[in-house]
């Protein structure tokens, strides 16, 4: 009789352990979270980071925006596998208030939410957009400092850190001038018509021929472009090895420098491209009243 006593006494809490009740439900919840959370975090993670680890290198943005990216499905897996092992989805679905609170969010931030992780997921999986790429899209060049999510952030060619969002880059033609092993520096300079044509382009072709700093293999050319009104255009054609904005800069600014001085030791005089030589006299007369 005291025994049947006891289990009626017992029998709610048993119910409520093994039962669907409030405690049983928070215990399958809580399992349920520890259980995908520790076999994506332990098993998942390690492997999908090593694989992506092994086949990009030289990539070193993807690795840890893949992490993040798996960090955030995990947790996001771990709490539906969660709500689904508690019995919660049902009302969860059912809800009229939170359907209404998912249907705003979506409907207000989701366009310009998706858009920036997707445009960060283009940026962080492209094996030739990586951090160090000096880049260049509309008016704005730089050099790629980190990738994220939500922004990438550029240091400018006047020193400047500037955060960009991922959907600006991945919505506009992104230029990487440096980005192959070899680059052209593209000049032109007019020699006028009563200098020596010949000479001047001697002394253009030589300075760059003499350079080490330019390649001789595609070897430098130097053509004439046309004839302007008071000189005649001639085009500077030469190539630099392994380029970056400064290698680029400073070699095209030394060989301006040498052929200067070698035009000045011969009186040859060149001159812009665009330059016009105006001249005429300006006679004012008084009028009398």
């Amino acid at each position: 009789m005291g025994d049947l006593a006891a289990l009626q006494v017992a029998a709610p809490f048993v119910e409520l352990l093994v039962g669907d009740g409030l405690f049983a439900r928070a215990v399958k919840l809580v399992a349920a979270f520890v259980l995908v959370y520790g076999a994506g975090r332990g098993v998942v993670e390690p492997l999908v980071v090593r694989a992506v680890r092994a086949r990009n290198e030289n990539n070193p943005t993807v690795v840890g925006a893949v992490e993040l990216y798996l960090r955030v499905g995990v947790v996001a897996v771990a709490f539906g596998a969660a709500l689904a092992a508690a019995g919660y989805t049902r009302v969860l679905t059912r809800s009229t208030i939170a359907v209404a609170i998912v249907s705003l969010t979506v409907g207000v931030a989701g366009r310009e939410v998706l858009g920036t992780l997707v445009g960060g997921l283009f940026l962080v999986t492209d094996p030739n957009f990586n951090v160090g790429d000096y880049v260049a899209w509309g008016d704005t060049e730089g050099i790629v400092e980190s990738i994220g999510f939500r922004v990438t952030r550029v240091r400018t060619v006047d020193n400047e850190i500037i955060s960009v969002p991922n959907t600006e880059l991945t919505t506009n033609v992104i230029t990487k001038p440096y980005g192959q092993n070899q680059f052209r520096i593209n000049e032109e300079v007019g020699v006028y018509y009563e200098e020596g044509l010949e000479e001047a382009i001697e002394i253009l072709r030589d300075e760059a021929v003499t350079d080490p700093a330019i390649l001789n293999d595609p070897q430098p050319k130097i053509r004439v472009r046309s004839f302007e009104g008071d000189h005649i255009r001639v085009q500077v054609l030469f190539w630099v090895s392994e380029p970056t904005r400064r290698t680029v800069l400073d070699t095209f600014s030394d060989y301006a420098r040498r052929v200067q001085a070698r035009c000045e030791a011969t009186d040859i005089t060149l001159g812009a491209t665009s330059a016009v030589d105006m001249g005429g006299g300006l006679a004012v007369e008084r009028a009398d009243e």
